[in-house]
């Protein structure tokens, strides 16, 4: 929120309303952040690529709705011109000081989509890919699924090999959200600086065609669920392919293989696989029933490109590959049975936890 201007003709009152706003907020936010865990934190790198990719995401569906904002008021140079100057952000600035981008489900997944770029390009390497083998597989459902999984990859990069994250690449609910946002922020703009008439009509059916053209099935999330339920009907769905997956840097392939063999859908994956005490890896293990030597790779791959696991690598690894002996498939199928209850009724399940382990700490 901006400071206001010394020509800015509000009352006394309401500028002293809006400077002490600011600074609460400020040190609010930086509070939060000194209250963390270290554990729970972001590294650096991952607050960095997770704003870029946001921006990336957000510029997408602002440029989309506004070129067809800018096909309906023609009629009206002024608006037109402003909508038309893709160069100028309007949507963003606005979003930004709303406070409106602030989704800890928007934000689990640009971690994850970071972390999928770190992972991949800290293993690449020209003479392994799992998916180009696929791609010459006997089985022709298995070949066409890791084809489209290959163009699906070569989309997320730049020709710096910089993560990229467009439209396609999120779950429908969560696009459809976004969606709406960036078109109030454009209804925002375009009611406060130009004279418009039909304004909310223009922006419901602009946004409303950009919601019906979206298909999730099109992320690369989907296309890795169906290439790994298609393997898991051939029986080829085992511990020995997940841990190749990871170790060549596909972490895709594995949360979508863990989301298929413990009855899961992949941000829930995801999140457990996040948890920062460390036991969410040995607790999916376990109840996706790997045997031991593949649980122990994939445990090793991930201590050792952390910061998904927290300590030194071999640290990490033996006390996860302990918790995954001392669990029993069945009780590890237990605990992970609220992650597939509904997410809304999961995230209220998180919210009064934290509330109720705050006033406690409080206490």
């Amino acid at each position: 929120m901006a400071e206001p201007r010394a020509n800015d003709h509000r009352k006394p009152s309401d500028a002293a309303r809006l400077l002490l706003a600011a600074a609460r907020e400020r040190f609010a936010v930086a509070a939060t952040d000194l209250l963390l865990p270290d554990q729970a934190r972001l590294t650096e790198w991952q607050r960095i690529t997770a704003a870029r990719l946001l921006a990336q995401l957000v510029a997408a569906i602002e440029d989309d709705l506004r070129a067809r904002l800018a096909a309906h008021f023609e009629g009206n140079a002024a608006l037109n011109a402003a909508l038309s100057s893709a160069h100028v952000p309007i949507a963003a600035p606005i979003l930004d000081r709303a406070q409106a981008l602030r989704d800890p489900e928007l934000t689990a997944i640009l971690v994850r989509r970071a972390e999928e770029h770190r992972f991949w390009t800290a293993n690449a390497r020209g003479d392994a890919d799992i998916l180009h083998d696929l791609v010459r597989d006997e089985d022709d459902e298995v070949a066409a699924e890791a084809m489209e999984l290959v163009i699906a990859r070569a989309r997320r990069f730049d020709r710096f090999q910089e993560p990229l994250l467009g439209r396609v690449e999120l779950p429908a609910e969560l696009q459809h959200r976004l969606v709406w946002r960036v078109a109030a922020a454009l209804r925002h703009y375009i009611v406060q600086h130009h004279q418009a008439a039909g304004v909310d009509a223009a922006v419901e059916e602009a946004a409303t065609a950009l919601i019906a053209a979206y298909d999730e099935g099109e992320t690369m999330e989907a296309r890795a669920l169906r290439l790994m339920r298609w393997l898991d009907r051939l029986g080829r769905l085992d511990g020995a392919l997940l841990a190749r997956a990871l170790e060549e840097g596909m972490l895709p392939l594995l949360i979508a293989g863990l989301a298929v063999r413990c009855a899961l859908e992949g941000g829930a994956v995801w999140e457990v696989l996040s948890d920062p005490r460390g036991r969410g890896p040995a607790l999916l293990l376990r109840a996706a029933t790997l045997d031991r030597p593949a649980a122990a790779a994939i445990l090793l791959a991930l201590a050792s490109r952390g910061p998904l696991l927290d300590g030194t690598e071999e640290e990490t690894a033996a006390s996860q590959l302990e918790l995954f002996d001392t669990l029993d498939e069945a009780s590890a199928r237990d605990i992970l049975r609220l992650w597939q209850a509904d997410p809304a009724y999961r995230a209220n399940v998180a919210r009064i936890s934290t509330r109720a382990r705050a006033s406690a700490e409080a206490a």
